[in-house]
């Protein structure tokens, strides 16, 4: 265990010189030499990491900030949790490293065997994979494989991963995909229900679900027939998008659409799974069932790359589909994760996780009635977004002003989630951050909110 100074050290923020610092600077540097344009430009976050432990980074000039983007919801337990750890560092001194569909380690089956247990009911079988992004792609396969259909309808807004198969699935803007769009066929894209900026202009629930009604409105009377369409693959709440969160009917009644013309439902719970949104899978808050998920991110508990699909029977139990690949389901990667799964269960996290989802309710969703520039605030356990306008009623988005409080909230040692050019925030901090630590985040934000208010002459109650 670390001693209490240590452990303190490991809690507080501390920013000793605004970053980036002369360190950074000159790692900076070395990045533009070294990598891609598009690795280094407008950098995000102005500062290079020396090390990081449970939910505080430490850069190469020794400033020290709170992480609420946690390798992009990727650390559920924060950074370098001892137990993940030491599981992980145990079985790779047994297995090194294995291409385990040839040479089958032991260290897979009690992960399979959890993974089947915590999940819905429909879900009886396992595909190993490495990344979310494969784990998607091999979802779609096999909707398509067992279906024999051609077409998947997917989602504005959806992000599902970055390679030709799942970057043309996901239509999240067109700088996602460009290069592939124009070379991947087979999705016809449907509006995701984006209450705040509705396309159609109504809203919820005299709505009455007029974009899920559109599926059999528009694309069944114009785009293709029902029996030409695999599935649907759509994230319970769309991460990227900012953090977009359905009304409470609209997965209940997705399902039946499914049902009724036969399609498979694919929840990509890539981001959404284990905890993030407080429930351990995020279509268990509707009472609702997929046909198929894929699994990444907080999967690894912060240790090694590790992705699955969950399928019906119907889906794997007869599938011939080469899935997987080299690293699929590395033997130190499999502890990892059932250690990250035991944990969560054992010390009640998502117990945890609702109890800092009400204070993050009471501490920024005020916010909108505090500030003229806070359009929205979206909170979904600890999955949190705050939309940025330049007014309440043209709901015009302010990028520029929204990165002037992503870089306020840095140089005040908290880093959040921010992409150049969007005009939202979003908060992904450890499931198991303390109370304290996370309290201090949302202060931090309003700090940053308000200060480029009062400096833009902003409305401000």
């Amino acid at each position: 265990m670390m001693d209490k100074s240590v452990e303190h050290r490991w809690r507080a923020p501390q920013v000793i010189v605004p970053p980036p610092g002369p360190n950074s600077r000159l790692y900076l540097e070395r990045e533009k030499r070294l990598f891609s344009k598009s690795w280094h430009t407008d950098k995000d976050v102005p500062f290079i990491v020396r090390r990081k432990k449970g939910w505080i980074l430490e850069d190469v000039d020794g400033n020290r900030f709170i992480d609420t983007a946690t390798g992009w919801a990727s650390t559920p337990l924060g950074a370098a949790h001892e137990e993940v750890t030491q599981a992980t560092v145990d079985a790779l001194w047994e297995s090194g490293v294995e291409c385990t569909d040839y040479v089958t380690f032991a260290h897979l089956f009690p992960l399979a065997e959890k993974l089947v247990a915590i999940s819905p009911e429909r879900l009886t079988r396992v595909a190993p994979d490495t990344t979310g992004t494969e784990a998607v792609e091999c979802a779609v396969r096999l909707m398509r494989e067992a279906s024999g259909r051609p077409f998947v309808i997917t989602f504005y807004g959806g992000f599902h991963g970055g390679n030709y198969g799942t970057g043309g699935a996901g239509p999240l803007e067109p700088s996602v995909t460009r290069g592939i769009k124009q070379f991947v066929g087979g999705y016809i894209h449907a509006p995701y229900p984006y209450c705040y900026r509705c396309p159609f202009k109504l809203s919820h629930p005299k709505c009455d679900l007029w974009c899920l009604d559109t599926i059999e409105n528009t694309i069944l009377r114009y785009e293709t027939t029902a029996d030409q369409i695999a599935g649907l693959l759509i994230e319970p709440v769309e991460g990227e998008a900012g953090v977009i969160i359905p009304p409470d009917d609209y997965f209940p009644r997705l399902r039946e659409l499914c049902d009724k013309y036969g399609w498979y439902l694919c929840a990509d719970e890539v981001q959404t799974g284990f905890g993030r949104t407080g429930k351990m899978f995020c279509l268990e808050h509707w009472g609702v069932e997929p046909d198929v998920m894929p699994l990444a991110k907080a999967l690894s508990g912060g240790a090694l790359p590790i992705a699955a699909v969950l399928g019906s029977e119907e889906l794997l139990a007869n599938c011939e589909l080469y899935l997987g690949g080299t690293f699929a389901w590395h033997p130190a990667a499999c502890a990892g994760a059932l250690k990250s799964i035991e944990v969560m269960e054992r010390e009640r996290v998502l117990d945890h996780v609702a109890e800092l989802e009400r204070h993050a309710v009471d501490r920024l969703g005020p916010l909108v009635r505090r500030y003229e520039i806070v359009g929205d605030v979206r909170i979904k356990g600890l999955y949190i977004a705050l939309e940025f306008v330049k007014d309440k009623v043209s709901k015009e988005p302010v990028p520029a002003l929204t990165r002037e409080i992503h870089l306020g909230c840095i140089r005040r040692g908290l880093v959040p989630v921010h992409e150049q050019g969007l005009w939202w925030l979003r908060l992904y901090p450890a499931l198991n951050m303390p109370r304290d630590t996370f309290a201090l985040a949302c202060d931090v934000v309003e700090e940053a909110i308000e200060e480029v208010s009062r400096e833009h002459g902003l409305g401000v109650v």
